[in-house]
């Protein structure tokens, strides 16, 4: 009985909460009128994570400055921290942000816009195009980041000649019979590392990390098997067993519900990480934030099998691979195969984390020479915003 009345009461209590959000609802649609009076497009933009908002945020930044109509959508929990980065990283008139619940009430949407194929996304089921932008420059594995939700998109963007392999593989093997219209335009939020220059004096500084010093950046994946919950005790102490800065990158899904064993491994990743916890440590956590300028200020880089080894071959900066056996044993390796022997050093043991930090800094170990991988990863290298951005005012001059 008890456990029935707490049902009741969630229930009540998630209704009287929508019905709150009803006027805000309302004045979103206002906008929209007035935007399509004004020839103007609509964008309505899924978030399931903050990561995702970087991979989008190049393009409707400049849709954005162009007079769009940009209303981001997610989940009450990723709402706090995706309207604090609404607020600081976009000018006036601000972009709205409504609760992805009321997708479909939002009338007169031309393009809805995401950086995910979760199975639970919420696809605007009347936007003229239903695009999807891809969360990585390709997938770790041979079908991590691909799922049914293909077929409810019109419209997806393609980074690179192994991201369509894989991507065309899955579609295969799944039979998926609508495949959107493909788009080989490169990924936007890679851009900057060609085109954008990093001030490491004055960004350490701001962060309260010695900029004299060598930097090792640490990214885990997200699942239960990666490095974060084998390895991190050892990588903590780096920076005192090799005089260091260390920058940690944890995959943003850890942090929404700690409670959740298979996704934050039931740690409170945020209290954890806390600032005061770490800054006398030379550690600093990136949480909430776009890593492009701290992975080009950064000297290594080390993850399991985050897909940010892609940026640092791409800027040919060393890269570590900590084993995590157990996560192979059910993931099937992409395209690409096992990168991790051809570019970069899998270590297996701290005696050999030690060794290869302390050889990459001195220069005692030689740098392996990087497979010629370029022209299988990006379209358009620093210009896929460009090209993102004619193509969608091209989609929407089309249906005006």
């Amino acid at each position: 009985m008890e456990e029935l009345l707490k049902k009741i009461w969630i229930r009540l209590y998630n209704i009287g909460v929508r019905l709150c959000e009803v006027p805000h609802i309302v004045v979103i649609n206002g906008a929209i009128v007035k935007a399509r009076m004004r020839k103007h497009p609509v964008y309505v933009v899924e978030t399931t994570t903050t990561n995702e908002f970087f991979y989008i945020y190049n393009v409707m930044m400049r849709v954005h400055e162009d007079g769009a109509l940009v209303v981001y959508t997610s989940n009450a929990a990723v709402g706090g921290p995706l309207r604090a980065l609404i607020r600081k990283d976009f000018g006036p008139p601000l972009p709205k942000w409504a609760n992805v619940v009321w997708t479909n009430w939002l009338f007169g949407v031309d393009f809805y816009v995401n950086a995910t194929l979760s199975y639970d996304i919420h696809v605007h089921k009347r936007a003229r195009y239903k695009i999807n932008f891809p969360h990585t420059i390709t997938s770790k594995t041979k079908y991590d980041v691909f799922s049914p939700a293909i077929e409810r998109m019109t419209d997806t963007i393609i980074t690179g000649p192994a991201y369509e392999k894989d991507f065309l593989a899955y579609c295969a093997d799944h039979a998926i019979e609508a495949i959107p219209m493909i788009h080989r335009l490169g990924g936007p939020k890679s851009d900057d590392l060609f085109r954008k220059t990093v001030d490491k004096k004055a960004l350490f500084e701001r962060i309260g990390l010695n900029p004299d010093l060598p930097t090792v950046f640490y990214a885990p994946t997200w699942n239960q098997h990666t490095s974060i919950f084998t390895w991190l005790e050892d990588i903590l102490t780096i920076p005192d067993r090799h005089n260091v800065n260390l920058i940690i990158k944890v995959h943003p899904g850890a942090y929404i519900d700690p409670s959740n064993k298979k996704s934050s491994g039931a740690v409170d990743w945020e209290e954890f990480f806390k600032e005061e916890n770490l800054r006398a440590k030379r550690i600093y956590n990136l949480m909430n934030q776009d890593s492009t300028e701290y992975v080009m200020a950064s000297d290594i880089a080390m993850t399991c099998i985050s897909t940010i080894w892609i940026e640092y071959y791409l800027l040919g900066k060393p890269m570590i691979f900590l084993d995590i056996p157990k996560f192979f044993e059910t993931h099937e390796m992409n395209s690409l195969g096992d990168f991790r022997d051809e570019y970069g050093y899998l270590v297996k043991d701290l005696q050999d984390l030690d060794t290869h930090i302390d050889g990459l800094i001195r220069g005692s170990i030689k740098r392996r020479d990087a497979p010629a991988l370029h022209d299988q990863l990006l379209f358009n290298r620093g210009n896929a915003t460009d090209e993102t951005v004619a193509l969608f005012k091209q989609m929407y001059l089309n249906h005006t």
